[in-house]
């Protein structure tokens, strides 16, 4: 990560993504709006956390704490797509 700028980048991408993979069900199968909603909730609520957290212990480094950051964020955003895929074949 070469920056707060890039990871803020990099983070809301993703969340772009997955709105995008969430309305695309939408589109295609109405029946699981309110599931799919909730999902959307979800990345939105988690996107929110990773954005406005702040780094508050002197003892490591930037790079170790966003870093950090980004691979909890993008685990639990693979989750939210895992939960989507789902839905799909229910």
């Amino acid at each position: 990560m070469a920056n707060k700028r890039q990871f803020k980048k990099e983070i809301s991408l993703i969340l772009d993504l997955v709105i995008e993979e969430c309305v695309f069900t939408c589109e295609c199968d109405e029946k699981n709006i309110p599931q799919i909603e909730e999902l959307v909730n979800e990345a939105i609520a988690e996107f929110d956390f990773a954005y406005s957290t702040r780094k508050t212990d002197k003892s490591i480094s930037y790079k170790a704490f966003y870093g950090g950051l980004k691979e909890v964020y993008y685990q639990k955003m693979l989750n939210i797509l895992e939960k989507l895929a789902g839905l799909r074949k229910a």
